[in-house]
This record gives structure tokens, sequence and C-alpha cells, in this order.
């Protein structure tokens, strides 16, 4: 392992992984550190004190390895409740969403560029991103039928705009503020741009002051 700090739960994680989870986790912590672009596949190799042909032995190359990030990236993002029973599941919904994509963050932080350099994932990544608005479209709705979102159907439309748009741009723009892309308060900040995004549209008798609460307080989601 070369002298680069790694995190406590990265190193535990080394310990029990096979050879080839190894070089995922390993490519994955070194994309969102130092950039996909700065990273080479013998860096990857170095970093784990291997070989570069017993990397080459798992991964063809670089190309493999983000196909297969971006193959674990999607396995998450489906596997996340898709509950539409209340805003506070809707709330949750978004906040795994982002999380998800700040562990992956290297892909949004210039998503044209990946695109471009590696056309295989482009269309994954498009069919992800049509399945999440459509989800996220049936939420709004269901907020709105069950009395807690006002507004027409074109209020709808812009409003997955604003939230679409904040949640695949947000990390470029926090990078352009000069902010650290490695805080996970970012994932509540972003959360707290869409729920003022929002809030004009709640009716005055719903519980949002309590999300809105939960989510300044970073108590949305109860950790273990």
């Amino acid at each position: 392992m070369s002298s680069r700090l790694l995190s406590t739960i990265i190193i535990l994680e080394l310990l029990i992984l096979k050879t080839a989870e190894k070089i995922l986790l390993i490519s994955l912590d070194l994309f969102n550190s130092q950039g996909e672009r700065h990273t080479t596949s013998v860096d990857i190799a170095n970093e784990l004190d291997i070989s570069p042909g017993n990397l080459y032995y798992h991964y063809k190359g670089k190309d493999d390895i983000i196909n297969a990030l971006v193959d674990s990236y999607i396995s998450k993002i489906n596997a996340i409740p898709q509950s539409t029973e209340n805003h506070e599941d809707f709330y949750k919904y978004l906040f795994y969403c982002l999380e998800t994509m700040h562990l992956f963050r290297f892909l949004f932080q210039n998503i044209a560029e990946i695109s471009t350099q590696y056309p295989a994932i482009t269309s994954k990544l498009q069919r992800l991103a049509k399945f999440q608005r459509e989800h996220l479209r049936n939420s709004l709705t269901e907020l709105q039928k069950n009395g807690t979102l006002t507004g027409t159907s074109t209020d709808i439309d812009l409003l997955l705009d604003i939230i679409s748009l904040t949640l695949f741009q947000s990390l470029n723009y926090y990078q352009m503020q000069g902010d650290s892309l490695s805080n996970p308060d970012i994932v509540y900040r972003t959360l707290m741009t869409i729920y003022f995004s929002l809030q004009p549209y709640y009716q005055e008798d719903s519980d949002t002051p309590e999300i809105k609460m939960a989510i300044l307080n970073k108590t949305l989601i109860k950790k273990t």
C-alpha cells in the first residue's frame, strides 16, 4: 500500500475484499480525490502494491474499471426505496440519491467529459437519469394529489426540471465555488436547496417545517 492517506473505512474494507473488489474501491477513491483524468491504471496498481499485470488480469484497463463502477452506481441507485407515500419519503429518496452520487462524485464533476471519453457508459447513465426523472415526476404528482403540494401541471414540470438540474449539476457548482467535494455536508446543502425550491408550493397545513429542521440539523436519516 502506498503512503497516501486512506480513510479507516477503506483500509478495513481492503482487508476483507477480493482483489477485483479492492481494485474498484481504490479506483473510486483515486478518481474522487485526484480526478479520473489524472489517474492511470499504473497509479491504481501502485496504490494496491500489485503489478499492472495483476490489475489487467481482472480489468483490461481504465475503461473496464469505470464501466464496473458505473454498474455499481446504478445498482445502488436502483436499490433505494421508492416509496411516495409522503414528502418525508420523498426527501429520503433524494437524500439517498445524493449520497450515492457523492460516493461516485467523479462521474458528476465533469459528466460531459466522462461521457465523451467513455461512450459505453453514456447510454447507461442516460437510462438511469430518465428512470429517476420519471420517479420524481410520479412523486411530485402524488404529493400534489394528496394535498401536500399546490400548483398546476406546468408548475410540476418546472419543479421537476429544477430538482433534476440540482441533483446532477450541484457538484459542478460546488467545485466552481472552490468547496471541498469530499465534504459529505454537500449532500444536505443540496437537499436544502431543493427544499427551498419546493417551499412556495407547500400547503400551509403541511408539516414541512419538521422536514426543514431535519435537513438543517442533518437528522433526516438516522445513522446507526
